[in-house]
């Protein structure tokens, strides 16, 4: 369709907003209105406005005219529909504006080639018809004569006429054959049976019935209702008595749809009869195909002028179209129109409309004029042939708000990322890129052509496929892992064996202080380690958490751009800071607790903290359930007591407790009640000796009891508790009582904003467009739904995104199941015969390489895709997105023929 700017030159920061849009008012003279309006359905680049939106159509200027268009568009579709029963295709011309007929002419040339086709129509099914009862005489003729002579003498022997006696009547209960009456014809085979039944009750039994299946298909022209049509047929031949008996038969013969046909008597008018039923079928052979002939020479004709005519009654229908839109001033005789134009491109459309008046020769000269309005202006996202796949993924949800930040612009990357984290395998992502990569190598072949539905869809998408599989590649590279075969991609393993060597099976390897960590990804070691499950499982869910975490805060973020562009400022102050703050505050907060715990050295050698890593599960559960205990596990800011002095957490025994403060602290005051008897104002006992039970029980002793604390640790969630949850109510009471206040002091100024209103020049919004009645409990209402869906869905959101884990997991462990279990049995079978060895490995290697394909590169692929579109739909698109706009719809004669909807 038309668009502002070419859709091959639409670069990221189009993609990111849509293109502003200027309403314009064009004033035309009623002699160049239908002029100027071509020319702008040639332009593709004017949303027209509805001017007349209340009005009936039948009431409008052009009805008539756009009614002899409709009448035009039915003729077209007829001789459409004879072109494809023909299977004659209509020439693809490129239709060239300045050579096209005016619609007069067009209509004159579409009504004679109606009459045309319809005359040769009429006649070609006459020509059938009778041609097809020659058919159906002749196969009554060969076929009653099996049934109707009798004896092999006198069908071999056509001299003896006199000797030819026709079938004996006594088993019919007659004394000569002179009685013996005939009924013969054809019938759908369907009816046979049914057909039978009722000659014979209606005979009581007073017939013989007999019937073959015709072998050729005949026309049927009874019930088809676009024209006969072929059907199964079957011949039928009914013997009687009496004459009575013979008018009977035929109603009930006509009555199931059968036709029935003369069958002579005696053999030599039988011959007689045959020989004249040839010449006259030879004759319709040759009339039918020169009626043929004729009628294909006028479809040709036709199809050669088919583009032409669909164009021209097209462009015609819609310029009318657009003319009803507009409305008539009947004092100064001018049409005035409305419509949306890009900003940018106001001055080029000015400029071309003067152009074109110049150009045909126009008296008058459009007035073009912007207007100030407070409609929303439809959305305009330009793209090419890179992005309009992930826009399309976006405009299925919902087409963008005007000047809302698109996500199109994101789905470019974060798709196929979160796609690679679940299709991780650098094996199955390079194949599945180098299909994508060979769809676009087809696109100057394929492209505009007709290439079925399914193969549209996915060559539609190709560079989704493409980056997909590059991401898929990328992730699995990081993995080390291939066709779930651990990879070496940067040099072998870092974790070597007691004796320095590569680290094998079985041995407990430790990493080398030498060597240090492996530099990209997985140490492709863990891939063949027992503990290999468990280590996977927590690095992914980990990663699943944190990619979730940072794609959601993204949202977040975006949405206060979105407040900034509609200058929406009490939605910055009231509802992105506390979502920013509760978000932040519970899962910002748990993503730097898993970074945390990766970098922290939890071991006992050099600097280390000597403890055991807490369970960050555990942490955020305590968090919230017990925020006034003690982290007896802590994660950072560890003050440890007791126990060996080892570990940079540790700060001494019981002494130091009670130095540092530290007796307010329940579990160090039960570790060391007698030093804090002085602090928490403890006695001792009757006697004054400490009682046994007021013991220290920290001491520097590797067997003696050991307690971490951490104070950071605990201020900090504390306070981050606190925060999120003073953010909900201000999340969800905030924004109604604004909005409250500013409608109460607008009820007081009405009068006068209404004088302002004109003097800007804005025009009222139509029927269907105004702004809604303030409503109080609607605001409420809407910001309860608002602030209860942000607050659990923060919280479902996050858990979500841990199909990005469950889903990589399952791929890779269905490829290992795969690789292992026949792969794996065709390389380890221990067969002595080379050729048997060699036939049964590449039968394993076969079904291997189909199982991946079906399960791993189409199964596995699917599942990936449709769960990564959820989570840019769902889980990211919803912290901003709102998608209620109305998509750019330009008048443009570049859509004359495409497909209807």
């Amino acid at each position: 369709g038309g668009s502002c700017v070419s859709s091959g030159n639409s670069d990221m920061g189009e993609l990111w907003r849509s293109k502003k849009m200027q309403l314009v008012q064009l004033i035309v003279q009623n002699d160049a209105a239908h002029a100027v309006m071509s020319h702008l359905g040639e332009l593709g680049k004017m949303q027209m406005r509805d001017l007349n939106a209340g009005t009936s159509f039948y009431k409008r200027s052009f009805v008539d005219e756009v009614r002899e268009c409709d009448e035009l568009g039915r003729i077209l579709r007829s001789i459409g529909d004879e072109l494809d029963a023909a299977g004659i295709k209509p020439a693809q011309t490129r239709v060239d504006v300045l050579e096209l007929s005016e619609l007069g002419k067009v209509d004159t040339q579409l009504r004679e080639a109606e009459v045309e086709l319809e005359s040769l129509k009429a006649s070609q099914a006459l020509f059938e018809k009778n041609h097809n009862a020659l058919e159906e005489q002749a196969i009554v003729l060969a076929m009653g004569k099996n049934f109707y002579n009798t004896g092999e003498g006198a069908l071999a022997s056509r001299e003896l006429e006199a000797d030819n006696e026709l079938l004996s009547l006594s088993e019919f209960g007659a004394p000569s054959s002179s009685m013996l009456g005939v009924v013969a014809g054809v019938v759908k085979t369907e009816f046979v049976a049914s057909l039978e039944r009722i000659l014979f009750r209606a005979t009581r039994g007073n017939c013989v019935f007999q019937q073959k299946r015709i072998k050729k298909l005949l026309l049927d022209a009874g019930t088809a209702k676009d024209g006969p049509e072929l059907t199964q047929k079957s011949f039928f031949m009914v013997f009687f008595t009496g004459g009575v008996l013979g008018d009977k038969v035929s109603k009930i013969a006509t009555y199931f749809g059968a036709t029935l046909y003369k069958y002579p008597d005696l053999p030599g008018e039988h011959a007689r009869m045959v020989v004249e039923v040839d010449r006259r079928l030879t004759e319709s052979s040759e009339v039918l195909a020169r009626s043929t002939a004729i009628l294909n020479n006028a479809l040709q004709r036709c199809a050669h002028d088919y583009a032409l005519w669909t164009h021209v009654v097209g462009r015609e229908k819609m310029v009318y179209d657009a003319l009803n839109k507009c409305e008539f001033d009947i004092k100064r005789h001018v049409f005035i129109a409305e419509g949306w134009v890009c900003t940018d491109e106001y001055e080029m459309i000015h400029a071309e409309l003067q152009r074109a008046a110049i150009s045909r020769g126009l008296d008058t000269r459009p007035i073009m004029n912007q207007l100030r309005s407070r409609l929303t202006p439809p959305t305009y996202v330009p793209t090419n042939s890179f992005t309009s796949g992930f826009q399309a993924l976006v405009n299925t949800y919902g087409t963008p708000r005007y000047r809302e930040v698109n996500p199109g612009a994101f789905c470019c990357i974060l798709f196929p990322y979160l796609f690679g984290i679940m299709f991780g395998d650098f094996g199955h992502g390079l194949l599945f890129a180098l299909f994508g990569l060979y769809l676009i190598s087809k696109e100057k072949e394929w492209e505009g052509k007709d290439l079925g539905d399914m193969l549209e869809m996915v060559y539609g998408g190709r560079y989704i496929c493409f980056l997909n599989g590059v991401f898929g590649a990328f992730v699995g590279l990081l993995y080390n892992e291939a066709f779930a075969f651990p990879m070496g991609f940067f040099g072998t393993s870092r974790w070597l064996g007691p004796g320095g060597e590569t680290c094998a099976n079985g041995e407990d390897c430790e990493l080398s202080p030498e060597l240090g960590i492996y530099p990209v990804g997985i140490d492709p070691i863990w891939h063949v380690t027992e503990n290999k499950i468990t280590f996977f499982n927590s690095l992914k869910m980990k990663i699943s958490i944190v990619v979730g975490v940072l794609q959601m805060s993204l949202g977040v973020f975006l949405s206060l751009l979105n407040h900034l562009e509609y200058k929406d400022y009490k939605k910055v102050v009231f509802q992105f800071i506390p979502e920013i703050v509760f978000f932040e505050g519970i899962f910002g907060y748990l993503v730097l607790t898993i970074f945390y715990k990766w970098a922290t050295d939890w071991s006992c050698v050099g600097d280390g903290i000597c403890q055991p890593a807490p369970s960050l599960l555990t942490l955020l559960i305590n968090m919230f359930m017990s925020p006034t205990d003690d982290i007896t596990t802590p994660l950072y800011g560890i003050e440890c007591f007791g126990g060996p002095e080892d570990g940079s957490s540790y700060k001494g025994g019981c002494s130091d407790v009670f130095a540092l403060g530290y007796c307010s602290y329940p579990a160090l005051k039960a570790a060391c009640p007698h030093s804090c008897e002085g602090y928490l104002g403890i006695s001792s006992g009757p006697d004054g000796s400490t009682v046994g039970s007021y013991v220290d029980k920290l001491g520097p002793n590797a067997g003696q009891l050991k307690v971490c604390i951490s104070p950071m640790q605990s201020s900090i969630q504390g306070t981050l508790l606190i925060a999120a949850f003073c953010a909900v109510p201000v999340l969800l009471l905030a924004i109604p009582f604004i909005e409250i206040y500013q409608h109460s002091g607008k009820r007081g100024n009405q009068s006068y904003a209404n004088l302002d209103d004109d003097t800007d020049g804005a025009q009222p919004a139509p029927a269907g467009e105004e702004h809604h009645e303030f409503s109080a409990g609607d605001a409420f209402i809407h910001q309860g739904i608002h602030t209860i869906e942000f607050v659990l869905g923060g919280i479902s959101n996050t858990a979500s995104y841990l199909r990005l884990w469950a889903l990589s997991l399952a791929h890779s462990q269905l490829a290992e199941l795969f690789k292992d279990m026949i792969l794996g049995n065709g390389l380890k079978s221990r067969i002595e015969n080379p050729y048997l060895a060699a036939f049964v490995l590449f039968i394993a290697f076969s079904m291997w390489a189909i199982i991946s394909l079906v399960v791993l590169m189409a199964m596995e692929n699917l599942s990936s895709f449709l769960h990564a579109l959820r989570l840019q739909w769902v889980e990211f698109q919803n912290k901003f997105y709102y998608g209620d706009g109305q998509k750019f719809s330009p008048f443009t004669f570049a859509a004359i023929g495409q497909a209807e909807e």
